[in-house]
């Protein structure tokens, strides 16, 4: 049985200033790192990408791929800061928390997602150029999530769709329901944990590309 893949990529253009670990704070700043990652999973894959933007910003950059790529391609944008189930966001100091917010909107907005079986979180700041190739030499169905090679770090988390409500889970409650995890590389970690078949990817090489949230390059996921 083929297994229909879906990438997320999370991205926020217009920064929420109270928001903790902050570093790349201009818009246009995102905006150079952000547009050709997703120019290159479009014209460099063939992965449905569904990107969603929780700061209002349409990306009317990618009017012309919006239509040239309309059966991959999709953008859900949304603005915390204005919808009433975001409202619990407001006091949130917390990046992760608004991320798992995010693609917990996505998932239920997108279209495209309704049509896949795995779904991948990744980062919209960063391109994987091996993914693609990589992934093809597993079938997905036989997985239950999937991990980068350093569990502690975040830029890309997968599940499968019938897991997605635990991996993805909107919440930052821990697998007890009784204690808060702010720290969200803690808390997929714990989550990833509980099932037998994960996908732990081996390390990929990307091109240099400056982290959001502290002064740091990152070349590898």
């Amino acid at each position: 049985m083929s297994c229909k893949t879906t990438i997320i990529l999370t991205s926020t253009v217009n920064v929420n200033l109270n928001k903790f670990w902050l570093y790349q704070k201009d818009k246009n700043e995102r905006l150079q790192t952000y547009l050709p990652a997703i120019s290159q999973w479009l014209s460099k894959t063939n992965f449905n990408i569904v990107l969603v933007d929780n700061s209002g910003h349409n990306y009317d950059e990618f009017a012309a791929e919006k239509e040239l790529y309309k059966d991959r391609f999709e953008v859900v944008i949304y603005t915390e800061s204005e919808l009433d189930e975001s409202a619990y966001l407001a006091n949130s100091f917390h990046k992760g928390e608004s991320e798992l917010f995010s693609i917990d909107y996505a998932f239920r907005h997108s279209t495209i997602i309704k049509q896949s079986t795995f779904i991948i979180k990744i980062t919209c700041r960063y391109f994987i150029p091996d993914l693609e190739n990589y992934l093809s030499k597993y079938d997905l169905n036989n997985y239950d999530c999937l991990s980068q090679s350093d569990r502690n770090r975040c830029e890309m988390v997968g599940s499968h769709v019938k897991n997605f409500t635990h991996i993805f889970n909107k919440s930052l409650l821990d697998l007890t329901g009784e204690n808060i995890i702010y720290h969200i590389e803690t808390l997929w970690k714990d989550r990833i944990s509980t099932f037998a078949n994960i996908l732990i990817c081996e390390p990929f090489q990307i091109e240099p590309t400056q982290r959001g949230g502290i002064n740091e390059i990152f070349y590898s996921i």
